[in-house]
């Protein structure tokens, strides 16, 4: 059976627009011998962290208005990695930077595409016994409330179709609960997490 990556030759990139966000075109050689251009979304890899508080009795997120939907939305809190960054340093950052929370115990949780059509990684670190620990320092353009949902709530919010990242949480929180933790937090966190999936 074919690769379907070998089928597919890149033969230049042009870039198309750079401002918050950056698209390039992408012209390939397909296996008929067409060429064609694609729009490609080239942004950094993100960072995510689902972060529950002590006794893992809430989830930290935070409520910004975003832009493309047009409307506030309650998210986990994160966003853009730095150069060099890793995924878990990444998502530490972001959830001191936007809700001034903390913590020591974390899992990464791994990580998925953003979407067919960009270059884009969005990772995932899971947060045992996060707590308050400064004000929030948002970047320029960055302002929203930092909000506590009710862990058992947690699910159903997922599943709402009402947070960007639900599909990367639920993946996640998947992977943690069937993992195999040694550190006392987070064992104790992966109790809490399984019982969140019903039967």
């Amino acid at each position: 059976m074919n690769n379907s990556d070998e089928l597919w030759r890149k033969l230049w990139t042009t870039r198309a627009y750079k401002g918050f966000v950056t698209i390039n075109q992408d012209t390939y050689l397909e296996a008929d011998g067409s060429v064609s251009t694609w729009d490609v979304i080239a942004t950094p890899d993100s960072a995510a962290v689902l972060a529950f508080t002590e006794g893992g009795t809430d989830v930290v997120l935070f409520e910004q208005f975003r832009v493309g939907p047009g409307k506030t939305l309650l998210e986990l809190p994160g966003g853009y990695l730095n150069e060099n960054e890793t995924p878990v340093d990444g998502a530490q950052r972001e959830l001191a930077e936007e809700t001034g929370y903390r913590s020591s115990s974390v899992y990464y949780a791994g990580s998925e595409w953003w979407s067919a059509n960009s270059s884009r990684r969005k990772h995932l670190v899971i947060a045992a016994e996060a707590r308050l620990d400064s004000d929030p320092s948002w970047d320029a353009s960055e302002a929203g409330f930092v909000r506590l949902l009710p862990s058992d709530e947690l699910m159903d919010f997922l599943l709402s179709g009402e947070l960007t990242d639900a599909g990367l949480a639920c993946r996640g929180l998947m992977k943690f609960a069937a993992s195999t933790q040694e550190s006392q937090p987070l064992e104790k966190l992966q109790q809490t997490v399984r019982g969140l999936f019903p039967g």
